[in-house]
C-alpha cells in the first residue's frame, strides 16, 4: 500500500469515484427522469417499512372512528332575520335625529356585532331562563349564582353563529345544543333579544347625543399642538433633548462613570501584576514565578529546549569527561537557553510596567471627561424647572383632550340605534337529526390524517436510518466504491440448503449467487492501479459479528476453486476464528511464524476441501508488544509473494484493535465489510476516520450478510436490485 500510496496521493485527497457518471440525459428528459427516480425511492422507502405506515393508518383511522362514535350528538337550530339597518344623523345640533338610508356594506356587519353581544346574550339567558335548563345546570354547578348568568352567556356565544350570506341583508342565525329544544328557543330569543337591544340603544343615543363636541375638540387640540411646541423648542434651546425620560447629557454622564470605574478597575489589576512581580524578583527570584513568565509561550519552549539539554548534558556527563567538547559544547548550550530565559523574563516585566502606564493614562483621561460633563449637567438642572412647567401644561391640555374625545366616541357608538324594521322573518324549527358528529366526513378527514402521520414517520425513520441499505448508500455516505454484495444464504437458498455453513456454500453451490458474488469480489480486488500485482488483500470490519471472517475464508476458497494458489492467513490475533470454522485446534500460527519460531512450511495447513492454504491463529492471551510492524513482517510478506497468487488476511475489526490498522499498512488492498442493514453508519465514518492518519484507504465496501428478496423489493438504487432477472443463471 505505500506502494500505491506514492504513485498515486490523489487517491488519499479526494473521494474515490466508483463509477464513472452516464452522460447527462437531454434537456426535456431531465425532470421526467427525476420525478420517476424520486417516486421509486419513496417507494422503495413505503415498501421497506410498509407494516409501519399500515399499523400507524389503521390505528389514526381507528381512533378517529372510536372519538367520533363516543361524541354526543348536537342538534342546530336556525332562524333567519332581515336587517333594514340605517345611520343615525347626528352632525349638528340644529338638525333632528333622522334615520337615513345606509351608504356604506358595513352597517349589516355591525348588527351582525350586536347580535353577539353579551347584553343580547344575558338577555336571552335571563328570558329562558337557561342557568335551570339541560346542559347548562351541569356546567354551572361550580360557579358563584352572582356569576352564573355571565357564565351562561359565554356559553351560548360559544354555540351561536350569526352569520351573514353573501352581501343581503339577511342574518342566519344558529345554535347547537345536545337538546333540540333548547336550541330551538335560544335561536329564536336571540333574534327578539337583539330587536329590544335596537330599540334600548336608538332611544338613548337620542336624548345624550351632544353635537358641540366636534367644535371644542379642534380648540382643545391647538391648545395642544401649541403647548407640545413650546416644550419642543425650549429642550433644543436649552440643551435639554432626552431619551426615555433620560437627557442626553445624564446619559453621556453614566458612560463616562463606567468608563472610569472600568479604567481604575484595569489600572489596579496592572498595578498589583507589576508590584507581585518586582517583589518576588526583590525576595531573589529569577522570574520563573512570576506569572505573565508563566503564561510566556516562548518561556515555556526555552524551558523545554533546556530540559532536553540538560538531558542530553546528563548522559554526555556519565559517558565522558568534563572536558571533553560534546560536554563543554552542551553546557555552553544550557547557559545560552538560561541566558534567554533571563532577558525574557525581563521583557515581561517591562511590559507590566508599560502596560501600568497606559492604563494610568487611561484612567486619568477618562476622569477628566467625565468631570467635564458633570458641570454641564449642573447647567442644565437650572433650565429643567422651566422645562417641567411646560411639560405639565402640555399634559394637561392633552388630558383635556384625550378625555373629550373618549366622550365623543362613545355618543357616536350609542347613536348607531336599531331600527324597527328590522325582524325575523323565518323562526327556528326543532330540529329532528343531528348535526354534529358528521361521521363519514371524520373518517375521511381521519384517514387523510392517517396518511399524513404514516408518511411523516416513515420519512424521520428513513431520515434517522444510519444502516447502510444500499450500494448507492455505500458509495454516498462513505465516498467509497461499492464493490459487491454478499447475499445471506437464508435469502437465496432452498429447502435444506438453507442449513449449509456460509464458508462451505461457496464449495457446494459453486453456482449460486453466492459464489457469484464472491467471484466478482474477487475480480475487483486483484485489479491493480498501479501496474504491481495485488497479492495481499486483507479483510476489515468496523465491529465483530459483520461476517468478515466468514468471507475471508469464502474468499479465499472461491480463488483456490478458480486456480489461484491461495493463502488464507488468521491476523486476528485477539479472536482468531479461522481454525474453529475449519474444525481443527492449531498449536502455531501465524503469530510463531512471523516471530521465526516455526517455520511457514510446519505451521500452514491445507482446507480439507479447496486446495487454500490456512495460517490459522492459536486462542492465547493477548500480548501487548508489537508484532505487526518492523522487517520481520515485510519479510514474511515477501517470501509469501513469491509461493502464492493471491494471501487474504483476516484482521481484527479496525475500529477496536490498533493492531489491525498496523498490519493494513503492509497489504495491497484492503477492503472495508459492512454488515448489511446493521452496521451504523457512525461506526464506520469511526473506522476509517481512524485508517487515514496511517493514509489506509480502503480499496471499497463489500455489503454482507444481504438479504436479496429486500434489495429486490425496496432496494432501489442497488445493483443487484433487479436480480431476479438473472436468478435462473445462478442456481
Amino acid at each position: 500500500m505505500n506502494d500505491l500510496r506514492n504513485a498515486h496521493p490523489d487517491l488519499f485527497s479526494a473521494v474515490p469515484q466508483s463509477v464513472a457518471e452516464p452522460a447527462p440525459p437531454r434537456g426535456g428528459d431531465i425532470m421526467p427522469r427525476q420525478r420517476i427516480d424520486g417516486l421509486r425511492r419513496v417507494l422503495s422507502v413505503l415498501r421497506r417499512r410498509w407494516l409501519v405506515f399500515v399499523a400507524i393508518f389503521l390505528f389514526v383511522v381507528a381512533a378517529t372512528a372510536f372519538l367520533t362514535w363516543r361524541q354526543t350528538p348536537l342538534f342546530t337550530a336556525t332562524a333567519n332575520l332581515v336587517v333594514n339597518s340605517r345611520l343615525l344623523n347626528v352632525s349638528s345640533k340644529d338638525q333632528d335625529i333622522i334615520p337615513t338610508v345606509p351608504t356604506q356594506d358595513g352597517a349589516v356587519d355591525t348588527e351582525v356585532q350586536i347580535l353577539r353581544s353579551r347584553e343580547v346574550l344575558e338577555r336571552t339567558v335571563r328570558s329562558l331562563g337557561l342557568i335551570d335548563k339541560g346542559e347548562f345546570v351541569a356546567a354551572l354547578a361550580s360557579v358563584p349564582a352572582a356569576n352564573r348568568v355571565s357564565a351562561a352567556a359565554s356559553i351560548v356565544k360559544d354555540n351561536l353563529a350569526v352569520v351573514r350570506p353573501g352581501v343581503t341583508n339577511v342574518v342566519t342565525i344558529s345554535y347547537t345544543s345536545p337538546t333540540p329544544a333548547i336550541a330551538k328557543a335560544v335561536a329564536d330569543e336571540v333574534g327578539k333579544q337583539y330587536l329590544q337591544v335596537k330599540t334600548d340603544t336608538r332611544l338613548g343615543a337620542a336624548n345624550t347625543v351632544d353635537q358641540g363636541l366636534s367644535k371644542q375638540l379642534e380648540i382643545l387640540r391647538g391648545q395642544v399642538q401649541v403647548a407640545e411646541q413650546d416644550v419642543a423648542q425650549y429642550k433644543a434651546a436649552n440643551n435639554l433633548l432626552s431619551s426615555e425620560g433620560v437627557t442626553l447629557t445624564e446619559q453621556e454622564i453614566s458612560i463616562y462613570k463606567q468608563q472610569v470605574a472600568s479604567a481604575r478597575a484595569t489600572l489596579a489589576e496592572e498595578r498589583a501584576r507589576l508590584n507581585t512581580a518586582k517583589a518576588q524578583m526583590r525576595r531573589g527570584s529569577k522570574g520563573d514565578d512570576v506569572g505573565e513568565a508563566l503564561n510566556s509561550q516562548v518561556i515555556e519552549q526555552l524551558r523545554n529546549q533546556r530540559s532536553q539539554i540538560s538531558t542530553k548534558l546528563a548522559e554526555l556527563k556519565v559517558r565522558y569527561r568534563p572536558e571533553h567538547p560534546d560536554v563543554i559544547k552542551a553546557q555552553r548550550q544550557l547557559d545560552d537557553i538560561d541566558g534567554d530565559i533571563a532577558a525574557e523574563i525581563r521583557r515581561v516585566v517591562s511590559n507590566l510596567e508599560a502596560r501600568t502606564e497606559v492604563a494610568s493614562q487611561r484612567a486619568a483621561a477618562a476622569s477628566g471627561t467625565a468631570s467635564s460633563a458633570t458641570g454641564t449637567l449642573a447647567s442644565n438642572n437650572a433650565a429643567s424647572v422651566r422645562l417641567n412647567e411646560l411639560e405639565r401644561r402640555a399634559e394637561a391640555y392633552r388630558s383635556n383632550y384625550a378625555a373629550m374625545l373618549e366622550r365623543q366616541n362613545a355618543i357616536s357608538t350609542q347613536a348607531t340605534i336599531a331600527d324597527e324594521d328590522a325582524r325575523i322573518f323565518s323562526p327556528a324549527s326543532e330540529p329532528r337529526f343531528p348535526s354534529s358528529p358528521n361521521k363519514p366526513l371524520n373518517l375521511v378527514i381521519g384517514g387523510l390524517f392517517g396518511l399524513v402521520l404514516a408518511s411523516l414517520v416513515l420519512w424521520l425513520l428513513h431520515l434517522f436510518d444510519r444502516g447502510i441499505i444500499t450500494s448507492s448508500d455505500a458509495e454516498a455516505r462513505l465516498g467509497l466504491p461499492h464493490l459487491a454484495n454478499i447475499p445471506s444464504i437464508n435469502s437465496i437458498a432452498r429447502g435444506a440448503d438453507r442449513q449449509i455453513a456460509a464458508e462451505d456454500f461457496v464449495v457446494e453451490r459453486p453456482l449460486s449467487l453466492y459464489a457469484e458474488s464472491l467471484r466478482g469480489l474477487r475480480l475487483s480486488l486483484i485489479q491493480s492501479e498501479t501496474g504491481r500485482p495485488v497479492k495481499l488483500i486483507g479483510i476489515t470490519s468496523s465491529c465483530p459479528g459483520e461476517g468478515k471472517s466468514t468471507l475471508a475464508l469464502s474468499l479465499a476458497r472461491t480463488a483456490a476453486l478458480a486456480g489461484d494458489r491461495a493463502l488464507l492467513i488468521d491476523g486476528d490475533i485477539r479472536r482468531p476464528s479461522i481454525a474453529r470454522m475449519l474444525g481443527f485446534v492449531p498449536e502455531n500460527g501465524f503469530i510463531d511464524v512471523l516471530s521465526g519460531k516455526v517455520s511457514f512450511e510446519d505451521t500452514a495447513v491445507k482446507d480439507p476441501l479447496t486446495d487454500l492454504m490456512v495460517l490459522a491463529t492459536p486462542v492465547r492471551a493477548f500480548s501487548p508488544k508489537e508484532i505487526f510492524r518492523g522487517q520481520a513482517m515485510d519479510l514474511l510478506f515477501d517470501q509469501l509473494r513469491k509461493q502464492f497468487d493471491i494471501i487474504i488476511v483476516d484482521t481484527a475489526p479496525a475500529l477496536a484493535a490498533s493492531d489491525t490498522r498496523a498490519m493494513l499498512e503492509h497489504l495491497d488492498k484492503v477492503a472495508m465489510v459492512v454488515r448489511w442493514k446493521k452496521t451504523l453508519l457512525p461506526l464506520i465514518k469511526a473506522a476509517l476516520q481512524k485508517m487515514r492518519p496511517l493514509h489506509i484507504m480502503p480499496a471499497g465496501v463489500v455489503l454482507t450478510q444481504v438479504n436479496m428478496k429486500a434489495v429486490a423489493a425496496y432496494g432501489y438504487g442497488d445493483v443487484d436490485f433487479n436480480y431476479r432477472s438473472y436468478e435462473a443463471y445462478t442456481q
